[in-house]
C-alpha cells in the first residue's frame, strides 16, 4: 500500500508504514489508536484498536474476564495515554527512519496527524490529577 502524490501530471508512489487495527484489520491506527486489553494466556495484555472496534473489544474483554473468573478493574486512564504516547512516538520514529526513502514534504506530511495526536495526549498527561 502506498501514498500517491500528484505533482505537475507527474504521480509518484511511495511506500508508507501502515499500522493496522489487529482486531478488524481495516483500519490505520498509525494517528488514531484507543488502548484496551485483550486476555492473553490468563493474563491481560495492553492492545491498540480502532474507533470502531474500541467498544466491541472492551465488552469482549469483559466477556472473557468473566469467563476465566479474573477481576476486571478499569484501565488507569493514564496508563492508556502513555501506552498512547508511546505508540506515537514509535510511529514518528518510523518515519524518521533512513530507511523511508522520503522527501521532507513528505516526510512532514506523513508526520502532521501523529505530530498532532501526540501533542494532545501530551497535554491530557500534563493535567494534574485532582485531589
Amino acid at each position: 500500500m502506498g501514498l500517491r502524490l500528484q505533482t505537475n501530471c507527474v504521480t509518484r508512489l511511495f511506500k508508507v508504514p501502515i499500522y493496522r487495527c489487529p482486531r478488524c484489520r481495516a483500519e490505520d491506527i498509525s494517528a488514531d489508536a484507543h488502548p484496551t486489553r485483550v486476555i492473553d494466556n490468563g493474563r491481560l495484555r495492553p492492545v491498540l484498536v480502532c474507533r470502531n472496534c474500541f467498544r466491541a473489544a472492551e465488552l469482549e474483554l469483559r466477556i472473557a474476564s468473566d469467563a476465566a473468573g479474573l477481576t476486571l478493574e478499569p484501565m488507569p486512564i493514564r496508563d492508556g495515554l502513555k501506552l498512547l504516547a508511546d505508540h506515537y512516538l514509535d510511529r514518528l520514529a518510523a518515519i524518521d527512519s533512513p530507511d523511508q526513502l522520503l522527501e521532507d514534504d513528505q516526510r512532514a506530511a506523513l508526520k502532521a496527524p501523529i505530530a498532532t495526536a501526540l501533542e494532545d495526549v501530551r497535554r491530557r498527561l500534563a493535567i494534574d490529577v485532582a485531589r
